[in-house]
C-alpha cells in the first residue's frame, strides 16, 4: 500500500498462471488493488535460478474485492482469500515452461473423515519473514482439517508466520516414483503434486502455531483460474 513493498508467497498452477492470497493482490472491501506484483520461482538467499517475473494482471472474486465475502475476519479469514496472476511472456516463454506447474484440486480433493473432521495430510511452502529472514523457501509438514464455523476454512498446525501467505498447500509433494504395480497405490494416487489451498492467516500471537486457509471450491478456484486462461491473448494455460 502506498510506496511500501510487501512479500507474499505463489505458486504456479498452469504454464502463465501463478495462485496466491487474495489478500496479497487487493484491498478487501476497497475495491482496490495492489501493484508491481514479481514472481520470482525458487528464490534462494539472493538467487534466482528461473528469473524474475511480473504479472499482466491479477484475479479476485468480485465477493473479495467489494468486501461482501463471508469473512470472520474481513479480508483475511473468508471464504475466498484466493487470487490468481497472469503473468507476462518473455520472448514467447512462460514461468511454467521453465518450472512446470502444479495441479489443483477443489471441493474436498484429498480429505477424508476422520473423528469429526475431514482432514489430509499436507505440505505447506512458503517464505515467511520470521524464519531466516524470508529468504528461503520453507517447507512444513501436517496434518490438514476443515472448520466451517464462520468461514470455510482448513487449518493447519505451522510455525510459519508472514511473508507464508499464498504459499501452496499440497497433496502428494515430492518426485513420483516410478511405478510397476500401480494396484499397489490403491485408488487415491495422483500422478501430480496437486494445490488445495494456500495460506491465508495466522495468529498474532506465535506461541499458537497453527495457520488457515480458504479452501479451494468450484467457486473460487476453478471460477478464477477459468478467468485467468481466458484473459487475452498471453497464451496463459496453452
Amino acid at each position: 500500500m502506498g510506496n511500501s513493498s510487501y512479500v507474499c508467497s505463489a505458486s504456479a498452477i498452469q504454464r502463465g498462471v501463478i495462485v496466491t492470497a487474495a489478500h496479497c493482490v487487493a484491498n478487501f472491501g476497497a475495491k482496490q488493488f495492489y501493484s508491481n506484483w514479481q514472481f520470482v520461482p525458487a528464490y534462494n538467499n539472493g538467487n534466482a535460478p528461473y528469473g524474475v517475473w511480473t504479472a499482466n494482471k491479477a484475479i479476485v472474486l468480485t465477493s473479495y474485492y467489494n468486501g461482501t465475502d463471508r469473512c470472520s475476519q474481513k479480508g483475511v479469514i473468508c471464504d475466498d482469500d484466493v487470487a490468481v496472476l497472469v503473468m507476462t511472456p518473455k520472448s514467447g516463454h512462460n514461468v511454467g515452461d521453465s518450472t512446470g506447474w502444479y495441479g489443483f484440486g477443489y471441493g474436498g480433493f484429498g480429505f477424508t473423515s476422520f473423528l469429526n473432521h475431514t482432514s489430509a495430510q499436507l505440505t505447506q511452502i512458503g517464505y515467511p519473514v520470521s524464519l531466516d529472514n524470508g529468504v528461503i523457501q520453507e517447507r512444513n509438514e501436517s496434518l490438514a482439517y476443515t472448520n466451517s464455523n464462520g468461514s470455510y476454512q482448513q487449518l493447519i498446525g505451522s510455525l510459519m508466520t508472514g511473508g507464508s501467505s499464498g504459499g501452496p498447500w499440497l497433496l502428494n509433494y515430492g518426485v513420483n516414483p516410478n511405478v510397476y504395480s500401480p494396484n499397489t497405490l490403491g485408488q487415491n494416487y495422483t500422478a501430480n503434486p496437486v494445490v488445495t489451498g494456500v495460506t491465508s492467516w495466522g495468529y498474532n500471537d506465535y506461541s499458537i502455531k497453527e495457520q488457515g486457509a480458504s479452501i479451494f471450491t468450484s467457486n473460487n478456484i476453478l471460477t478464477l483460474y477459468n478467468a485467468a486462461c481466458t484473459y487475452t491473448s498471453l497464451l496463459a494455460c496453452k
